[in-house]
């Protein structure tokens, strides 16, 4: 396994999940800004392995990371929701 930040397949499937609720635009681009956006409010979590990333997803459930990663990803959504690089 590569070294991969876990952080970016976390805040992924967080952004599809909080985008549904919102009148925001849903393309790929602007899914895209808002993941670089958020990635960059949050700390990366590098792992080179599966057990690496199995005990790095174990540690994003914790309440304090949860709230956090929700924050970011709240954040970039409205951030890039209201000012998309494209009409």
């Amino acid at each position: 396994m590569a070294i991969v930040n876990i952080m970016e397949g976390i805040v992924e499937e967080k952004i599809e999940k909080l985008i549904e609720e919102t009148d925001y635009c849903k393309c790929e681009d602007c899914k895209h800004d808002m993941m670089a956006f958020a990635l960059n409010m949050l700390q990366p979590r590098y792992v080179n392995s599966r057990k690496g990333e199995l005990f790095g997803r174990i540690d994003s459930t914790k309440y304090q990371n949860s709230v956090d990663i929700e924050i970011a990803v709240s954040k970039a959504i409205e951030t890039v929701g209201k000012s998309p690089k494209h009409d």
